[in-house]
């Protein structure tokens, strides 16, 4: 299926650390933060592992109330211009730090994007038909390598970025969450599979 994602966590430490060791899931809190999404009433459908959580079906959300984060995923938050989330973030972070994750394979477009207390701090966008679409802020560190030419796409000279959108959008997966959807794996990766996310639907 490729790498596809529309993800955003609240958190009030490094997003990463609420995946290591025991999860703890508050399903009650989870039905608040996809009913915030849906606008409606909701009912839950039964967990989906992490891995697809983070593209759901369209009309589907999938939502996690954990100890120090909230996680939520739908299609509907994917942004092309990922700043354009700033004021609804704005109004969930309750001044907590706040990560996206976007891309899709079949567009080969992937995005990301940081805020701290609500304030925009970084959001970049690309794919290799629009080039660069939003670049706001300052570059993480992890970006460096891919922004330096040390992660060019091998054997297409005439790419027109210095890199692959999708092996950047799994980077930012591994630097924020602690896992990822496509290529090597490390010591700081756990298995998506093995973590399940509610999953709602309106009623």
């Amino acid at each position: 299926m490729g790498s596809k994602a529309a993800v955003v966590v609240f958190a009030e430490t490094e997003p990463k650390e609420a995946f290591r060791g025991p999860i703890v899931i508050d399903r009650d809190k989870s039905k608040h933060l996809a009913e915030m999404l849906l606008g409606v009433t909701s009912h839950e459908m039964g967990p989906l592992a992490l891995d697809l959580a983070i593209w759901p079906n369209n009309g589907v959300v999938c939502a996690a109330s954990l100890t120090g984060c909230e996680v939520i995923c739908s299609r509907e938050l994917a942004r092309h211009q990922p700043s354009e989330l700033s004021e609804w973030i704005s109004s969930f972070a309750g001044g907590r730090d706040a990560y996206a994750v976007f891309m899709h394979s079949a567009e080969d477009w992937g995005a990301f994007a940081v805020w701290s207390g609500g304030h925009l701090l970084r959001s970049v966008s690309v794919n290799p038909y629009s080039g660069v679409i939003e670049d706001v802020g300052e570059r993480i560190p992890f970006e460096v390598p891919f922004w330096e030419g040390e992660r060019s796409v091998r054997n297409e000279a005439s790419y027109s970025l210095p890199f692959h959108p999708i092996d950047f959008g799994n980077e930012a997966l591994r630097e924020f969450f602690g896992f990822i959807l496509e290529g090597r794996e490390d010591e700081s990766c756990f298995d998506p599979e093995e973590v399940e996310i509610p999953a709602f639907r309106g009623a």
